[in-house]
């Protein structure tokens, strides 16, 4: 019995795709659940970034403050920007399967809508909210890295996304910059919360980009690859690019600098050196493999006599043919 062309409705947007890609390539949202084979965030993700994200949510009564005044308006304020100024990219290009990649790795529910922008510095952020997220490239990152270094970029954005982590960055990346741009932008007085919120918050910034790391490392599963990129993007601190002639032009070239926010480069890499020499990135890497290797087998049909069967059987009930 040969192997059939499966396609199965996306269930958010109704195209119909390869059951196998996992995701939707028109709309990005994911077209498998989740099973136990897939990577979640206990699998890489550091302890103090999950202490922290723990403290932040102990903040409720802000949480929809933050997200009505600060990301939801830093998307109506950004999103027709980039329509109009930037690339939006396509997940069947090369670009797109390598967010694709990153995205079955890492287990996402949804790929972000991703945009380049011309823009010579070499640089790459995250955005977005609990229900949409972007992801932003410049040309130049595309122009310096290779595929590889772009595949961990990638995954340490991605990464951001599978930890939650996204609608505090945004908040954390405005009080860095300054109450007064992000205020006049934002329309809301960030210096109105409170001391100790603000604190944990900046102070957890920097933990979680150590889970995004971590990400990035096993997605590319080689830790010269992951230095290399580190040092391409240290370069930001003094190249230059073209300039910004709008305000949010001028957030989003904040936003994406990477450094200035981040742990030092030396730091990143001792403690990414230790979790490469760690158990659990043993563990975390096997269970990227098997998942890899089942990409065919977790599916809803078989796809030899087209049978519906649970998506984590291995073998098809209908006709007994192993997925595999």
């Amino acid at each position: 019995m040969s192997e059939r062309s499966i396609e199965i409705p996306c269930p958010n947007c109704g195209a119909y795709m390869k059951q196998e890609r996992v995701f939707c390539l028109r709309c990005g949202h994911r077209l498998i659940p989740i099973t136990p084979y897939d990577l979640v965030p206990e699998d890489f993700m550091y302890p103090p970034d999950r202490e922290g994200l723990d403290s932040l949510r102990q903040f409720a009564v802000l949480t929809p403050i933050i997200k009505e005044f600060v990301t939801n308006k830093y998307i109506r304020n950004v999103v027709p920007w980039l329509s109009r100024r930037a690339a939006k990219v396509d997940f069947s290009s090369d670009v797109g399967s390598t967010i694709m990649e990153c995205g079955i790795i890492l287990g996402l529910k949804a790929l972000p809508r991703t945009y380049i922008i011309p823009d010579e510095r070499i640089n790459a952020f995250t955005f977005g909210s609990d229900d949409v997220q972007f992801l932003v490239l410049t040309s130049g990152l595309l122009k310096s890295l290779n595929g590889e270094e772009l595949k961990a970029v990638v995954a340490h954005e991605l990464g951001h996304i599978r930890c939650d982590h996204i609608v505090y960055h945004t908040l954390a990346e405005m009080l860095m910059r300054g109450v007064e741009v992000s205020s006049s932008i934002m329309g809301i007085g960030l210096e109105a919360l409170s001391p100790l919120f603000r604190l944990i918050l900046l102070s957890w910034h920097r933990e979680s980009e150590v889970s995004a790391d971590r990400a990035s490392l096993l997605a590319v599963g080689d830790l010269d690859v992951v230095k290399s990129m580190f040092a391409k993007l240290s370069l930001n601190l003094t190249g230059k690019g073209k300039s910004m002639d709008s305000p949010q032009e001028n957030l989003i070239s904040s936003l994406s600098e990477i450094f200035s926010t981040h742990p030092t480069l030396a730091n990143r890499t001792k403690l990414l050196t230790e979790f490469y020499r760690s158990p659990e990135y043993v563990k975390a890497r096997k269970k990227i493999a098997t998942r890899l290797k089942f990409v065919k087998a977790l599916v809803p049909r078989c796809r030899f006599c087209g049978a519906t069967k649970p998506i984590t059987d291995l073998f098809c009930p209908a006709c007994g043919r192993s997925l595999l």
